[in-house]
């Protein structure tokens, strides 16, 4: 059968041990993405008294690629977000006024509930914790009246590299093919001034293998996130984001590696594991060049905290005030080169790269927090 790209769909699982299918969970929305083989091979070319080039070849490999790109949407960003980090946590948010002292990243309660992320929505702040907390919460030091609010997904990077690993399905009109033990070597996250936020994740697995039977594509109902609704911070700190001043960009990229390396073994060509490796996360950014404090930060070898968010206040409320979200937090960042355009006739613009690292201080080299209408385990 002939068809366009548009009738090919892309749907994944979790699964619940390492190369074992699943079942799919959510079908994917795509700009662009097809499930394709990666084939190694040999090739004889031995001398055989005569000028052709090849006398044998045979396949030696085979495993699995797709590099999947689309809209950042609510719902199914879970999934990637989780590809990558896999550190996952539900969390639940309260308001409240502390008395005594003032509340921390990581402290734990009297409850044994851990507060693991603490977030400042225009006038109200909220306590994410591990646990569902109620009425009064104290680890000691402050106390808290607490009021429940809604609840959030948050993820932290496992340090392991053995991460959890996705079944993987391309279904189109000729034929239907699915590929287990997937995982996620590359995510992105970028956005441009007046267009959507943006992901492009690229994946590894093993061999495909042919559906049995017939799919039918079944899509969430999602809620998109927008440049206009975005925005980053710098801070000395993951603590002082919240009270950071507002940074004018005019695009962003970043980047979530994993360095995934395969293990063949004798006797069969499709691969036998994936592993993570070294974790990585790099960032690039234009902003109008109109002060020098960018690119300051560059020439003094500065670290910062870095927040990229975007909250869709056009989308139905989960509680009051509070809307679907994304916070992408890099605890220290260190800014590696700064250029600004030449042009004569343009605004001059100024670019910066920088690579995250690892802080000691928080534990982490990066948080994310996503806020959705899912309000139960996924």
């Amino acid at each position: 059968m002939v068809y366009i790209g548009r009738l090919s769909a892309i749907w994944l699982g979790k699964e619940a041990t390492r190369w074992t299918a699943v079942a799919p969970s959510v079908w994917i929305a795509k700009e662009s993405g097809v499930l394709n083989p990666s084939i190694e091979s040999v090739t004889d070319e031995s001398w055989y008294g005569v000028i052709d080039g090849v006398y044998n070849s045979f396949t030696t490999k085979n495993s699995s690629n797709l590099t999947i790109q689309g809209v950042a949407k609510d719902y199914s960003m879970w999934f990637f977000l989780l590809g990558a980090l896999w550190k996952y946590t539900k969390v639940y948010a309260v308001t409240g006024t502390p008395t005594w002292w003032t509340p921390a990243r990581w402290d734990v309660t009297t409850w044994w509930a851990t507060l693991k992320k603490i977030i400042n929505d225009w006038v109200t702040t909220y306590y994410y914790f591990d646990k569902d907390v109620s009425w009064s919460v104290t680890n000691g030091t402050w106390t808290m009246s607490a009021t429940k609010s809604h609840a959030g997904h948050f993820f932290e990077v496992l340090q392991n590299n053995t991460h959890p690993t996705f079944t993987l399905y391309d279904d189109d009109p000729v034929a239907g093919s699915y590929a287990p033990y997937c995982m996620i070597n590359n995510l992105e996250l970028s956005c441009e001034v007046a267009d959507y936020v943006k992901f492009s994740a690229e994946f590894m697995w093993k061999q495909m293998q042919p559906i049995q039977g017939s799919v039918t594509p079944a899509y969430a109902t999602e809620n998109e996130f927008t440049a206009s609704m975005a925005g980053v911070k710098f801070a000395n700190d993951e603590a002082s984001l919240n009270s950071a001043s507002e940074q004018c960009m005019q695009n962003f990229r970043i980047a979530i590696n994993k360095n995934l390396t395969d293990v063949q073994c004798f006797g069969d060509t499709d691969i036998a594991d994936i592993y993570n490796q070294q974790f990585g996360i790099e960032w690039d950014f234009e902003a109008v060049y109109e002060s020098t404090t960018l690119r300051d930060y560059v020439l003094n070898s500065e670290k910062k905290a870095v927040r990229f968010y975007a909250i869709n206040t056009n989308a139905s409320a989960l509680a009051t005030w509070v809307y679907p979200a994304i916070y992408v937090d890099l605890m220290k960042v260190w800014f590696s080169e700064w250029t600004k355009t030449d042009s004569n006739d343009e605004i001059i613009k100024q670019t910066m790269w920088f690579t995250g690292q690892y802080s000691n201080d928080d534990g982490t080299s990066i948080e994310v927090l996503l806020l959705n209408s899912d309000s139960v385990w996924y």
